[in-house]
């Protein structure tokens, strides 16, 4: 890059004396770094002497491919720099409680790649509406419900399977489950936001209205419930890997696939997203695609 920058400031300034003085080196600099990028090439890119220099027809070809290179450089380094200086700030993400431990190590490594950028994380209240992460003064949202209103910028991440299940205990002492319409005899652990379970099985899907046992407003109370041995919850898979894995919990209802939610992000509408959040934005994309959930 430096011998490409010696050559077109050479051609550019008329000599080598006054493009060293525009690249703050010395006139032998410069004329070493042409030399060694025709040396390179194996081609002469000018005839020069001590008052004068002419590009040959090579050389000049050579030396528009170069300009217009240095030239993208540039122009891209200045992106970098504006970038860089407006990636600082605050910013505050919405997420679901249950996603506490993902959204912590997302925003992490956020955090590694923009020091300068300080975010706050809040778990919970996600609203119905679709300006509702806005209303609580959030820049970006993690949301597990489609947005309808098409003005929010909203970008889908990817599915999270869901999981009905209950403690090895509760199972072993309860009633028959082999179909969703059995559900009504089982002691049921509900979401409050989700008044309705569907399942599905060799392409047809069922639905189920749960009258539950014990409600909460969060996943982590139901698991514990679950654990407990009070009942069957419907869990995202995330939250109870480890308790499947470790036979803490078991899945119940074979054959039935838990219909799960798509995992969206979503920011405000707007010609100009402001910079810090773009980051985040396009940082949240890739970190799903890379680590799932």
């Amino acid at each position: 890059m430096k011998a490409m920058e010696s050559f077109v400031e050479s051609v550019k300034r008329g000599g080598l004396g006054s493009a060293a003085k525009a690249l703050g080196v010395s006139r032998t600099i410069v004329s070493r770094n042409i030399q060694a990028l025709e040396n390179d090439l194996g081609v002469r890119l000018m005839n020069r002497t001590t008052r004068s220099l002419a590009l040959t027809e090579t050389g000049q070809r050579y030396f528009h491919f170069c300009d217009d290179i240095l030239t993208r450089v540039a122009e891209m380094d200045q992106q970098v720099a504006v970038q860089t200086s407006e990636a600082r700030g605050e910013l505050s993400v919405l997420a679901p409680k249950w996603m506490q431990e993902t959204a912590t190590h997302l925003l992490v490594d956020f955090l590694k790649s923009f020091p300068e950028i300080r975010p706050t994380l809040i778990l919970g209240g996600m609203a119905q509406t679709a300006y509702g992460f806005l209303e609580q003064g959030c820049d970006i949202a993690l949301h597990t419900r489609q947005i309808p209103d098409s003005r929010i910028i909203a970008k889908r991440l990817l599915d999270i399977p869901y999981r009905l299940c209950a403690s090895p205990t509760y199972l072993e002492n309860s009633a028959a489950l082999e179909a969703p319409a059995d559900l009504q005899h089982h002691q049921l652990l509900v979401q409050y936001n989700y008044h309705t379970w569907q399942f599905t099985r060799d392409g047809r899907e069922e639905r189920f209205q749960p009258v539950p046992v014990f409600s909460a407003n969060t996943f982590f109370a139901l698991r514990d419930a679950a654990l407990r041995d009070l009942g069957l919850a419907l869990m995202p898979e995330p939250l109870v890997r480890d308790d499947l894995a470790q036979g803490r919990l078991v899945e119940a209802m074979a054959g039935w696939v838990p219909v799960g939610q798509t995992l969206y992000v979503a920011v405000a509408p707007g010609g100009s997203i402001p910079t810090r959040v773009r980051l985040l934005l396009d940082f949240v994309q890739g970190w799903f695609a890379q680590h799932g959930i």
